[in-house]
């Protein structure tokens, strides 16, 4: 791992460590200022953009890493055989990630479905946009536990591609996705 992907698996442990905690104040202000003070050397050196991995790197590849140097997101690797997409999250997402207590929030769920789905259009061939992501919440999703993520094409006519996914806790499907993404005009 390089040394901005493994910053950034920092960053998101400790923003999950950090919405949990429960240390005195005092711990809380010097942990303040050692995160300040790292945010000011880090702000010394600025990119204009957020460093991913090109979409047009999806196109025909086995595996895909979807923002694994942005500790905002929950980076995905993804890997694409058969005409589908699947993505583990082995150690699940952590408090940051919190809807209702100990869940996993909804919005979450729709980004990680979107970003399978979308990315496995996209390594079709297809640079396309997502047009409707319709969603049903089949179950809460536990959080800090192992999750999966599958997707597939159902159909594709002219500009449009339809997809159909899922979030998976073991053998509990979470969240059922049907996608419709609209290739982008040439």
């Amino acid at each position: 791992m390089n040394a901005r992907r493994s910053l950034a698996v920092a960053v998101r442990e400790l923003a999950s460590v950090m919405a949990v905690t429960d240390v005195s104040d005092a711990d809380m202000e010097r942990a303040d200022a050692a995160v300040r003070a790292l945010t000011a050397m880090l702000r010394e050196r600025r990119l204009d953009d957020v460093p991913r991995t090109p979409y047009d790197e999806a196109v025909g590849a086995r595996d895909y890493g979807w923002h694994l140097d942005n500790p905002a997101l929950p980076g995905l690797t993804m890997v694409f055989e058969d005409g589908r997409a699947t993505a583990e999250v082995a150690d699940g997402l952590g408090a940051a990630y919190a809807g209702p207590p100990g869940k996993l929030h909804g919005g979450v769920g729709a980004l990680l479905l979107d970003v399978l789905l979308s990315s496995l259009v996209q390594h079709h061939g297809v640079p396309a946009v997502t047009a409707s992501l319709d969603l049903d919440y089949r179950a809460p999703t536990p959080l800090d536990v192992p999750l999966r993520i599958t997707g597939e094409i159902v159909a594709h006519s002219g500009r449009k591609v339809e997809t159909v996914g899922a979030l998976w806790h073991g053998d509990v499907m979470t969240v059922e996705a049907r996608g419709l993404f609209v290739a982008l005009a040439k």
